[in-house]
C-alpha cells in the first residue's frame, strides 16, 4: 500500500491503530518508501517482500489488513483469516463488498482512515468470533475438492487423447474465418446501411425541393 498510496497522514493513522494492538504486525512496504516523519510502533515490522500465502497459513495469524486484491482475499479465504479492507482501486473495492456481504471481515475507505477508527475495526474482527467462523468454513468449501490438481490434470490429458484433441472444447472463435473474427461483416454492413440511408435521403432532399420549385412556378404563372 506504501507504494500505491502516498499519503503519510494515512500511514501515521494506520501505525498508530496497530500501536494499540496487544499482537505484533507484519507490514509488507518497501522500507525506502515509508514516510520519515512517522515513528514505527514498537510491535510492528516492515519487510519489503514475504510470501504472503505462507505467512497467512501460519497459525498464528489473527487478521489480515489488505487493499482487497483478488489473489489477496482468495489466499486469505483459502487459509481461513479475517479481513480488514483497505481498498484503493480497480476491483478492490467490489471484492471487499462481497468480502463485507460474506461477513468475511470489514471494509473501509481510505479517506475515512483514523487510528481510533481503525482500531475499533481492528479489535471487532479478531475479538468477534463470527468473521473467523465464516472465513473458515468457506475455506473448508474451497478446499474441499474431489480430485488433487495432479488428479485432475491426468484426467483432461486423457479426455483430450480419447476425444483426439477435444475440438468440443475449443472456443467456436477459432472456427470463424477472419474476416467474421474482426468483425469485418459486420462493418461492410452497417456501412452499406449508412451510405445507403444517405443515398435514400440525398434522393428524398432532390425530389423535395424540385416539388417547391415547381409550386413557386405554378404561382408565378
Amino acid at each position: 500500500m506504501v507504494n500505491t498510496c502516498q499519503n503519510p497522514e494515512i500511514f501515521k493513522e494506520m501505525n498508530n491503530a496497530f500501536a494499540y494492538l496487544p499482537q505484533g504486525v507484519i507490514w509488507k512496504c518497501q522500507c525506502s518508501h515509508w514516510p520519515k516523519e512517522v515513528q514505527l510502533a514498537a510491535n510492528v515490522k516492515i519487510v519489503d517482500w514475504l510470501p504472503q500465502s505462507d505467512l497467512l497459513a501460519h497459525p498464528s495469524i489473527r487478521l489480515f489488513v489488505t487493499h482487497g486484491g483478488q489473489n489477496s482475499v482468495m489466499e486469505a479465504i483459502r487459509h481461513g483469516v479475517p479481513m480488514v479492507g483497505l481498498p484503493v482501486n480497480g476491483d478492490q473495492h467490489g471484492n471487499m463488498v462481497r468480502v463485507v456481504a460474506k461477513n468475511y471481515g470489514v471494509s473501509i475507505q481510505l479517506n475515512q482512515v483514523t487510528a481510533d477508527t481503525l482500531t475499533l475495526m481492528l479489535k471487532q474482527v479478531i475479538e468477534d468470533k463470527r468473521y473467523k467462523s465464516a472465513v473458515a468454513a468457506a475455506s473448508v468449501i474451497l478446499r474441499s475438492q474431489p480430485l488433487s490438481p495432479a488428479q485432475r490434470l491426468v484426467g483432461w490429458i486423457d479426455h483430450i487423447l480419447q476425444t483426439q484433441g477435444a475440438a468440443h472444447l475449443k472456443p467456436y472463435a477459432f472456427q470463424q474465418p477472419w474476416h467474421e473474427q474482426y468483425l469485418i461483416d459486420v462493418f461492410v454492413f452497417l456501412l452499406g446501411l449508412t451510405l445507403g440511408t444517405v443515398w435514400l435521403c440525398g434522393k428524398l432532399l432532390g425530389v423535395v425541393v424540385r416539388w417547391l420549385r415547381g409550386a413557386r412556378k405554378v404561382k408565378k404563372t
